[in-house]
């Protein structure tokens, strides 16, 4: 169906898994170079990986004219109680943006943008951001645990300063049972491969890459497509009469197959180098398939896709794989419970989720929130501050042998933030050896604990990577 093109993409951001596994690695050998995947380690998530790239697409951004609020994943950890308005808390999104989540299918990513576009064109929201992740478990063996990845993407979908403007689109709904993961299950199933590839893959997307407009003449297409390795990518290639040079290069060797993030990944790589008129199609397959037909407005000459594909940490072992992903046996099992106190998360929610502090009238910065300044005694003289988008610095850290990970011990220390406050908290993200003093840090959202057998998220320490 063709649409008007008054509404697109205005920004973008990316976030891949930092922790790369090679494949040589999973199979019980010594990491030699090779074929690697992208793993959210065990303070990551959908929800986490979301805010990452959410951060990244909004950055130097204003947030308060964003009016709609899409969060599309398979993979979040909770059934009843909503991503979107976490994600929305975490960034400090206005409360009166609308929040909605979409799953349970691998093209609920490109179903979220063709809803957020439809909104800001009819005018009902004046800025949509779209969030896509995934983090998909394969069973132990499995041919998912060889090359699925875990990644996001985010986007920004207005009217003004558009850099894409959607153009085209097309659904195509299928019933089949090829891939599923029942209430409960820790991984994810499927058929036999060849009934996946054919009729799950191959012909819907087939018959939805069809519905499309042809390229003009004067305009060249390039394709990002859903497909689950290189065999199937090959097959609808040649069903298409789709040439090499037309596909955006997919990186099953550097990252692998992020399920529902997978198409808006590429989609995500393809504009970063696009040049003006040219046309990217999108095709993401699920119960069927969704295609999406943009063409490039604004050349950003963006490195958004490949700075998040460079940050790297090796795992070098199978056991802190094992570990990190909660695959091995356990003596005893989590307590069932409430866990925290929702009263208390609720009180300390601005400062858990948006690492919220405040400013007394002095200009003395504080964290955690309390009635009294520790430098001028005045009570209840502060305004509330953000933190988590400043810079940080390492004071003092210790090890901590205790506390659970996949590769102890941990780094705890004192962080001193940018004119703000010191702040105690894990510092993570460390490719090897132990932090250093004065080492410059960033703040990154992450998964703490799972006390009442829930995510409950707070803020680390990461250190500051340069990018090109």
């Amino acid at each position: 169906m063709t649409i008007g093109a008054d509404a697109g993409i205005v920004d973008w951001g990316v976030y891949i898994a930092t922790h790369r596994l090679p494949t040589s690695v999973l199979a019980g050998r010594k990491a030699k170079g090779g074929p690697e995947r992208a793993i959210a380690w065990a303070d990551e998530d959908s929800v986490t990986m979301a805010v990452d790239a959410a951060r990244r697409c909004l950055k130097d951004r204003p947030r308060d004219n964003i009016d709609l609020v899409i969060f599309a994943t398979t993979t979040y950890a909770f059934d009843e109680k909503q991503g979107a308005a976490l994600i929305s808390a975490v960034l400090g999104l206005p409360k009166s943006s609308r929040t909605a989540d979409i799953g349970h299918s691998l093209r609920a990513g490109a179903d979220a943008l063709m809803l957020a576009n439809d909104a800001v064109a009819s005018g009902n929201a004046r800025n949509a951001l779209v969030m896509i992740a995934d983090c998909r478990l394969g069973a132990p063996g499995s041919e998912l645990e060889r090359s699925g990845g875990d990644a996001a993407v985010a986007f920004l979908i207005g009217r003004e300063d558009v850099a894409a403007r959607l153009t085209a689109q097309a659904v195509h709904s299928e019933e089949i049972v090829d891939v599923w993961r029942r209430n409960g299950d820790r991984f994810t199933h499927g058929w036999e491969d060849r009934f996946i590839s054919q009729y799950g893959f191959q012909e819907p997307s087939a018959a939805v890459a069809a519905k499309l407009p042809s390229a003009a003449e004067s305009m060249s297409r390039t394709w990002a497509l859903s497909a689950p390795n290189r065999r199937a990518l090959g097959g609808l290639a040649r069903t298409l009469g789709i040439t090499p040079d037309q596909l955006i290069t997919n990186p099953y060797d550097t990252v692998g197959y992020c399920g529902a993030a997978h198409a808006p990944l590429l989609l995500a790589a393809a504009l970063d180098n696009a040049r003006i008129g040219h046309e990217i199609a999108m095709v993401a397959h699920g119960d069927g398939a969704s295609a999406l037909l943009y063409t490039v407005a604004e050349e950003r000459g963006s490195r958004a896709f490949a700075d998040a594909v460079a940050d790297r940490i090796e795992v070098t072992s199978q056991a802190a794989y094992r570990r990190a992903r909660r695959l091995d046996p356990v003596e005893y099992e989590p307590a069932d419970d409430q866990g925290i106190s929702a009263t208390i998360h609720f009180r300390e929610r601005a400062e858990d989720l948006r690492l919220q502090g405040q400013r007394c009238q002095c200009g003395e910065p504080q964290f955690p929130k309390q009635r009294v300044c520790i430098r001028c005694g005045a009570r209840d003289c502060f305004i509330a501050e953000d933190f988590a988008d400043q810079a940080g610095a390492l004071v003092t850290y210790t090890l901590d042998a205790f506390f659970p990970s996949p590769t102890p011990p941990t780094a705890v220390g004192v962080v001193q933030v940018e004119n703000g406050p010191r702040i105690y908290m894990q510092i993570a993200g460390l490719a090897k050896g132990n932090p250093t003093l004065g080492m410059k840090l960033r703040f990154a959202f992450r998964r703490i604990h799972d006390a009442g057998r829930r995510p409950n998220y707070f803020w680390k320490a990461l250190p500051e990577r340069s990018r090109s």
